[in-house]
């Protein structure tokens, strides 16, 4: 029987529709998620082949919440701690789907979903790693997902200005400190300051939601 190729680009479209097929605004939440993730990569004047992992990365950090029920990822309100454990779940679920795929860039994108929940300082999960332990793919993944989250809106909050977002994200609020990102990171995310506020404003001209 002749091998058959998948190219990689169609290999990754497939995922992420397969990950996002129940909710358009995780979709443009990953879309906007790449482009977020080059854009900080661009900040740290990274080479042009390790942005481009950067851009994947952030594409699939979220393919394992495919395995989270419907209940609890469509649910409107907040979560309770049960709901949040199994949802903390699909940092592990998207590294078993991505990390037998016999691809580099896929490989290192499944350190991305597993790993873009850790914190610089050690408060992140699923293995409290600090500092250079993490990936840095996915210490730049995490501030992109941690300032389009704070971007959204969501039935139980408004989405924040991007000025209200840079200084949540860079001077804290007693839900996020900057100690738990990569100093690099937020260096280059303010560095990128109109570059990513412009990114929403389009976002928002094109009228991709929830941002």
């Amino acid at each position: 029987m002749p091998t058959i190729a998948i190219d990689q680009d169609s290999f990754t479209s497939m995922l992420v529709r397969m990950a996002h097929a129940h909710d358009q605004g995780t979709l443009s939440h990953a879309t906007r998620m790449t482009t977020l993730g080059k854009l900080l990569g661009q900040g740290l004047d990274l080479e042009l082949a390790e942005i481009d992992i950067i851009g994947l990365g952030a594409l699939l950090h979220d393919v394992g919440k495919n395995a989270v029920p419907d209940a609890i990822l469509l649910k409107p309100g907040r979560l309770d701690e049960a709901e949040r454990r199994i949802v903390a779940r699909h940092t592990a679920s998207g590294y078993e789907l991505l990390r037998d795929c016999r691809h580099p860039a896929l490989d290192l994108a499944a350190q991305v979903a597993l790993y873009h929940h850790e914190c610089f300082d050690g408060s992140g999960y699923p293995e409290g790693l600090t500092g250079q332990a993490i990936p840095r793919h996915a210490r730049m993944v995490a501030i992109a997902d941690v300032y389009d989250a704070l971007r959204s809106e969501r039935p139980y909050k408004a989405g924040f200005s991007h000025a209200e977002t840079i200084a949540i994200i860079t001077k804290g609020d007693g839900r996020t400190s900057p100690q738990q990102f990569d100093p690099d990171g937020l260096q280059a995310l303010q560095r990128q300051d109109r570059a990513i506020q412009a990114l929403y404003v389009e976002a928002q001209r094109v009228g991709l939601p929830p941002a």
